[in-house]
């Protein structure tokens, strides 16, 4: 043997020594058998090259031939699955069927002698038995020449990075779900953004279905994937029971607290949707979110598993840590809402007592007001109060009186401590009883009282002086409310129960308001009633009063038809305190203060004042006597007729008064008879005084009235307050007659000097408007004569004279235009002070369109790129708008007029919640060291020279915006153009 054959001999016999176990299967393979043939004839390049890949631990994988045929190490093994040992020696287009679109063309290139490739984290789906698998791969495809010098074979060199990669994804969602439901303000909406994150990661979670468990039932909160389909997997409502197979496996989950793996969906719930890569998801895990210190969930979570992953302990320790994180972002959310409903409560609590306190110190300052005044009255007269004045002094103390005790049985009743002693009564005569006190109000106001208490089959125990409380709240209620029709009061035995029902036909209550009816202090906005007086606790005493009882008191109503209020009393005792049930003497009633009730609900009615609230108080002289003529008329508006009363008698002896009963009246009598001052309670039924100030000041003929606003909110805050809505003063009950007066004297002192002054300015721009158009027509006409004559000896000489000549008539000519358009300028801006706003909603864009359209016909040469923006529109007068738009937009196009790509735009955008209007120009600027010179008149930043004009549209655009109640401002550069911003209000 030559030494030569020798040491091929020898080469082959160590080509596969080593190389683990494809060493071995290598040395048992007959490769003659195979396309590459005996070892033998192998070349030397291939022996050597594979000797290397055997050696390894590195997955590597040597494709040789024109087929590429497989030669690969152990570490190389895992990547093909299932398709080893059958891929030895085998081509690669055959092993690798499934992902040759991608992987041929790149090893091709390299083949046919292009540079070795690198290809990271590539994403492949991989056949692996029934399952297309995801997976992901670093490799890079480098030549290996043969014994020829050309490319012989590819080096493979690859690593899996399929965990690394879908673990980088499942953390980037674990991730996001812990920031983005940071943000859930509540359980549910945390469930809503946990199911919009996961369906987010559909190679991971290819549907997510939350359901909440309410006692045996599970309810659908949120659901991701699965867009559009509403099948039987995805119900809204589960019962959980064991067994059945076209459910899920609640009631298993619920009972081990661990996951259950559900196969084979479709055969348990029907066809599945076509989710991504054309697949059905067939597999899905149900997970048990359990909260922290408790053993039972609270919710269940049903994920699918991807049809292109393998289920294993990575894959479930995902799931698991997606749960866990659920439980966490839901149980934030759920602090969250308890701390947000905490703190609303507290809010709540807040109002209430806020309300508390303005009710109460309006129910509690008028009635003061009014005994104060009447005892000041009679203390600095040296006298002692009449008759009538008693009448109102004890009306109004035993209004007080009866405040305090509604409060006081309120703190009683909190704190446990009322008293009560519940007797065998006959229910149906003392409700009668009760009731009837109410008649000859009824009849006066024209309603119709209907009483209807037949005996009951028993004696009813309750408190008398309560069950009188409880009749007389709900009738005084009734009539607060209802101006026609009737009142029905009823009362009847239902089985075990008394039940009393008080009906009306009055305003009703709206279905959102009617759940609050009962909250105390609560008063519902805007109602139309007879009277604002009241401290919103009626309604919750009755409700206590009636739960002390051992009943139930219920509302039911129509907006517009009425109200029904129905009191359920049980019979017997054994509902009762024992220590509270005694025996009464008798079963007759013992009416307490019904009558007086009455008497005070009927100041509610107009006939309550003496004359009627419509009525002008300005008592007749004494016979073959003259009267001094009235200073002034005056409009009180309150709903407390003792207060209508009392203020009438102070005003009416320097004063015509005229007096209202609410701010509906008023308003109506001040648009047709202004008054010279008007009088006015902030609080009253139908419109009260912050409503009456707006309206009137929202009128031309009613604006400049001087209101005074009479208060029970005291303080700097309640004087504000009433100073902001327009009022010219605010006077704080209880108030002295003096300092009424003194306010009162004041104001329409005041008012008729500004009276005076408006008229005295009237006239004199009447005079400065007739002087203006007297100045204008006689400086015009010696102006076109100018013109007029200079023009015609340019026609009928022009040619005879000499260029000069010429010239300087068009210079003449040019100043009289000049001197015309000032003229013009100075109507305009005079006009604009004097014109009265007409404000409606103005099409802005329009506007400004029309505008660049003129000034394009004006100046048909140029080219001027416009920005416009549509759908601008603006609250103002059409006509000072246009006024405005004409010159800012003028102005922009004259100061483009050297620039060779002039853009004039308009737009606007909202700053701080405002917004704001601009028009902007590339021209030529201006310095901002002289922004304040701008919207003077006659001010100028170039020479006419320059850029021509009268220096007097700015101050127009000024004028107009402020009288939008508006700002403007610019900014500007010089040669940078500027730009022009403005409000409207």
């Amino acid at each position: 043997m030559t030494p030569a054959a020798t040491s091929v001999s020898s080469d082959l016999a160590n080509l596969f020594a080593g190389g683990g176990e494809m060493g071995e299967i290598m040395r048992a393979t007959d490769w003659s058998s195979t396309q590459l043939g005996p070892v033998e004839t192998w070349p030397r390049s291939l022996r050597t090259m594979l000797g290397v890949v055997l050696g390894s631990r590195f997955p590597m994988l040597l494709w040789w031939g024109p087929d590429l045929l497989h030669l690969y190490n152990d570490a190389y093994r895992p990547i093909l699955r299932d398709k080893h040992p059958a891929s030895l020696a085998a081509p690669a287009a055959q092993i690798w069927a499934e992902i040759w679109d991608v992987a041929g063309p790149m090893a091709r290139d390299v083949l046919a002698g292009g540079p070795a490739t690198w290809t990271e984290d590539l994403q492949l789906f991989i056949q692996s038995g029934a399952m297309a698998e995801e997976t992901y791969f670093t490799f890079s495809y480098s030549p290996v020449p043969g014994d020829d010098g050309k490319v012989g074979g590819l080096l493979n060199t690859v690593q899996e990075t399929t965990a690394k990669v879908q673990g980088e994804r499942q953390i980037r969602m674990l991730h996001d779900l812990a920031a983005r439901a940071a943000q859930a303000k509540s359980e549910n909406e945390a469930y809503q953004i946990t199911a919009e994150v996961l369906s987010a990661n559909e190679l991971d979670v290819p549907f997510a279905l939350f359901y909440v468990l309410e006692g045996r039932n599970a309810h659908l909160v949120s659901a991701g994937g699965w867009k559009g389909y509403n099948g039987s997997a995805k119900p809204a409502h589960v019962a959980i029971q064991d067994g059945g197979a076209a459910s899920w496996p609640f009631a298993e989950v619920i009972r081990t607290g661990r996951d259950v793996i559900v196969d084979d969906l479709t055969s348990r719930f029907g066809p599945m949707p076509v989710g991504r890569w054309n697949e059905r998801t067939e597999r899905a895990i149900v997970l048990p979110l359990i909260r922290a210190n408790q053993s039972v969930p609270h919710a269940l979570l049903v994920a699918g598993i991807s049809p292109h992953r393998e289920f294993n302990d990575r894959y479930r320790a995902f799931f698991q840590a997606t749960a866990d994180q659920v439980i966490s972002v839901t149980a934030n959310a759920r602090a969250y809402d308890a701390e947000k409903k905490r703190a609303e409560a507290l809010a709540e609590i807040d109002r209430a007592k806020t309300t508390f306190f303005s009710n109460v110190s309006h129910e509690f300052r008028t009635p003061l007001t009014l005994i104060l005044g009447l005892v000041e009255d009679a203390i600095a007269n040296h006298g002692a109060l009449q008759g009538e004045d008693l009448e109102v002094v004890h009306r109004n103390g035993v209004r007080l009186l009866r405040l305090v005790n509604s409060l006081l049985d309120f703190t009683r009743i909190e704190s446990g401590r009322l008293q009560l002693a519940f007797e065998p009564t006959e229910l149906s005569t003392l409700t009668t009883e009760l009731a009837s006190a109410f008649h000859s109000l009824l009849e006066r106001a024209g309603l119709k009282l209907i009483i209807n208490c037949p005996a009951l089959p028993a004696l009813i125990h309750v408190d008398r002086l309560q069950w009188e409380k409880i009749v007389l709240n709900l009738v005084s209620n009734a009539f607060k409310f209802t101006f026609e029709g009737e009142i029905e009061v009823s009362l009847s035995w239902h089985g075990e129960h008394a039940r009393l029902c008080v009906r009306d036909t009055g305003t009703g209550i709206s279905a959102s308001e009617l759940p609050r009816i009962f909250e105390r202090f609560h008063r519902i906005p805007n109602a139309r009633g007879r009277s604002f007086e009241g401290t919103g606790i009626g309604l919750a005493l009755v409700q206590e009063l009636v739960k002390l009882h051992g009943g139930t008191v219920s509302a039911s109503s129509v907006e517009g038809l009425g109200t029904s209020f129905v009191v359920t009393i049980p019979g017997g005792t054994g509902h009762l305190p024992a220590d509270q049930v005694v025996s009464g003497q008798d079963g007759a009633p013992k009416i307490g203060e019904a009558t007086s009730q009455a008497v005070e609900v009927s100041r509610w009615l107009p006939q309550g004042d003496a004359p009627p609230v419509t009525e002008m108080r300005t008592p007749a002289p004494p016979a073959n006597r003259t009267t001094a003529p009235k200073a002034g008329r005056i409009l009180i508006a309150d709903d407390n007729a003792d207060m209508r009363e009392y203020l009438s008698r102070l005003l009416r002896s320097q004063w015509e008064v005229e007096v209202a009963g609410d701010g509906e009246m008023a308003l109506s009598s001040a648009r047709a008879h202004p008054p010279d001052l008007i009088l006015s309670d902030v609080m009253m039924p139908k419109l009260d005084g912050f409503g009456l100030l707006r309206e009137l000041r929202s009128s031309a003929k009613t604006r400049t009235i001087p209101v005074i606003l009479l208060s029970a909110r005291a303080g700097e805050e309640a004087v504000l307050e009433g100073l902001d809505y327009g009022a010219d003063d605010y006077l704080a009950k209880p108030f002295t007659t003096l300092e009424l007066l003194a306010r009162v004297r004041t104001h329409l002192t005041m008012a008729r000097s500004r009276n005076e002054l408006n008229a005295e300015l009237a006239r004199a721009n009447e005079e400065l408007e007739a002087f203006s158009h007297s100045v204008a027509h006689d400086l015009r006409s010696p102006l076109r004569s100018i013109d007029g004559f200079s023009a015609l000896v340019l026609s009928d000489h022009g040619a005879s004279l000499d260029e000069d000549a010429r010239d300087h008539l068009e210079r003449v000519r040019r100043a009289t235009r000049a001197m015309d358009k000032v003229i013009d300028d100075l109507l305009m801006l005079s006009r604009v002070g004097r014109a009265e706003l007409q404000r409606q909603s103005v099409d802005l864009s329009a506007l400004a369109h029309e505008v660049l359209e003129t000034l394009r016909q004006q100046t048909p040469g140029r080219q001027v790129r416009v920005e416009l923006q549509a759908g601008l529109t603006g609250l103002g007068d059409p006509g000072l708008l246009r006024i405005a738009l004409d010159n800012l937009l003028g102005n922009a196009w004259k100061y483009t007029a050297r620039q060779p790509n002039a853009c004039i735009a308009f737009g606007a955008t909202m700053e701080e919640g405002e917004q704001v209007y601009v028009v902007r120009d590339n021209g030529a600027g201006f310095d901002m060291n002289d922004a304040g010179k701008l919207f003077g008149a006659f001010q100028r930043l170039h020479t006419a020279e320059e850029f021509p004009g009268t220096g007097v549209g700015l101050a127009t655009v000024q004028r107009i915006v402020r009288k939008h109640a508006g700002r403007i401002w610019a900014r500007a550069a010089v040669g940078e153009g500027a730009a022009f911003y403005f409000t409207l209000r």
